[in-house]
């Protein structure tokens, strides 16, 4: 009788712990915006002013900003806003 007890414990105690461990490692992994620092180019743009964002690792953000033009290049994140700014070509 304890032994079938003891058994039947133990196993709920580590159906409970790996179920505690899958619920805590499937947190949010996508960060927002103004967690995020990353550069990239305009790819398109829309008519209310949205433009999507290619980084050089190949992920697309949808952001707003006003006076983009396919082909800019684009810095986000940089401010805890998250606002994103035209990179100016630098001259020397």
């Amino acid at each position: 009788m304890i032994h079938t007890l003891a058994k039947t414990l133990g196993f709920a105690v580590t159906v409970g712990l790996v179920m505690s461990s899958l619920a805590l490692a499937a947190g949010n992994l996508d960060k927002t915006l103004s967690e995020e620092h990353f550069e990239g180019t305009v790819t398109r743009v829309d008519s209310k002013g949205g433009a999507t964002i290619k980084t050089t690792e190949g992920r697309e953000y949808n952001v707003q900003g006003i006076g983009l033009q396919v082909g800019d290049k684009i810095e986000c994140g940089r401010h805890r806003d998250g606002r994103c700014e035209k990179i100016t070509a630098k001259t020397k």
